[in-house]
């Protein structure tokens, strides 16, 4: 009867970690990662915001890339659309570490004189 138990046990937990495998379950719980990236969250954990700068690093990277091929291709041919892709990547990485950086309110002590 026991073995009947911790089978059952294992089954909850293995189901348990399965979820997300369905569409609706991940757009749901990804909604939650798109809101912390563009809107940031006051009370991120510090390796939320680690992360955050890591992945706007990799936008800056995206950035210096694209402006310096109008440098290598001595403004031939399109180097005012890469200027314009570099400026959009870099726009997201400065709204990225923007939202690591969020830091919370500071609430006013409550000493409010009521009128």
């Amino acid at each position: 009867m026991k073995e009947a138990r911790d089978v059952e046990e294992l089954r909850a937990d293995i189901e348990a970690t399965q979820k997300n495998i369905l569409w609706e379950e991940a757009r749901r719980g990804g909604k939650s990662v798109d809101a912390f990236l563009w809107k940031g969250d006051q009370n991120a954990k510090p390796i939320q915001r680690a992360g955050l700068v890591v992945f706007g690093f990799m936008f800056l990277m995206l950035a210096v890339v694209s402006a310096s091929i109008p440098f290598e291709k001595n403004f031939e041919d399109g180097w005012s659309i890469e200027f314009l892709m570099s400026l959009g990547w870099l726009l997201i990485s400065l709204r990225l570490f923007r939202n690591a950086w969020l830091r919370p309110a500071k609430s006013s002590g409550g000493s409010e004189t009521p009128s």
